[in-house]
């Protein structure tokens, strides 16, 4: 029952169906705080139980987290990929993010590999989670949500694509960004447990999130906006894009020297 809890905490299928419908329903800024602070807070929560008080029994609920996470993989990369709203493809996004930090926790349950793994990737997750979502915040202004609204963006406002396309390549695990490496030291962990038949999975259902991730990419540079009007940027929200970019890049850059601080 408490794995239950936890699994409709962090949004794991198949306890995920409220994630995408209030994700998309709430103000922009709730659904960043939601996916970034409030997952990381169910994270942690998750690590204290089933890393400490339940690592001792970890052979019974095994195999049980280890269905979940394979749902968790398979229904939102499906799912993401046939979105036409950028803030429900991201929600459906971020149970593919929490099966990966899932995995993680798998791969620790028999004292396998360390918790610094988890936490590297939590940062990694939220930064570009963020970053996201401050440019959907300012693109979605009138209330479109959808990837047309990304259209011409990179001429429109080239510092915004430019944070956004760092963000997406993140998110997709593409090499020289914090969520390659986030997604190399899950698969690392999980070399070494009987549990092998989830990276191939991974691997399969990550190509399919390079492709909706992509799509955003593409919209902003290669396909033509209806209007020429500049897209209007907030300086805080700039300099937070600024800060978010670069510290995605670094991670990329210095993981070890990151972990090893972690």
């Amino acid at each position: 029952m408490m794995l239950v809890a936890m699994c409709f905490k962090v949004s794991a299928a198949p306890f995920h169906f409220w994630a995408p419908d209030v994700y998309e329903g709430s103000p922009t800024v709730i659904t960043a705080l939601m996916s970034t602070i409030v997952k990381t807070a169910a994270f942690a929560a998750f690590m204290r139980l089933f890393l400490g008080c339940f690592a001792g029994v970890s052979e019974t609920w095994g195999w049980v987290l280890g269905g979940v996470i394979a749902l968790s993989l398979f229904i939102s990369n499906i799912t993401a990929a046939s979105q036409t709203n950028v803030k429900r493809m991201l929600a459906y996004s971020s149970i593919s993010h929490a099966a990966f930090m899932l995995m993680a926790i798998l791969a620790n349950a028999p004292g396998l590999t360390s918790i610094k793994v988890i936490l590297y990737y939590s940062l990694a997750y939220s930064i570009g989670s963020i970053a996201s979502f401050t440019v959907l915040y300012h693109v979605s202004k009138k209330g479109d949500e959808s990837f047309e609204a990304f259209n011409g963006l990179g001429k429109r406002n080239p510092m915004m694509a430019l944070g956004m396309l760092i963000a997406m390549l993140s998110l997709a695990g593409i090499p020289v960004t914090a969520g390659f490496f986030a997604k190399y030291y899950v698969f690392t962990a999980m070399i070494g447990t009987p549990y092998k038949w989830l990276l191939i999975l991974a691997v399969l259902t990550s190509c399919v999130g390079v492709y909706y991730y992509f799509k955003v990419i593409i919209a902003m540079y290669f396909k033509k906006s209806q209007t020429e009007e500049p897209v209007a940027f907030e300086m805080s929200h700039a300099l937070l894009l600024g800060i978010t970019s670069i510290v995605t890049l670094v991670l990329g850059l210095m993981p070890d020297m990151i972990v090893k601080m972690l």
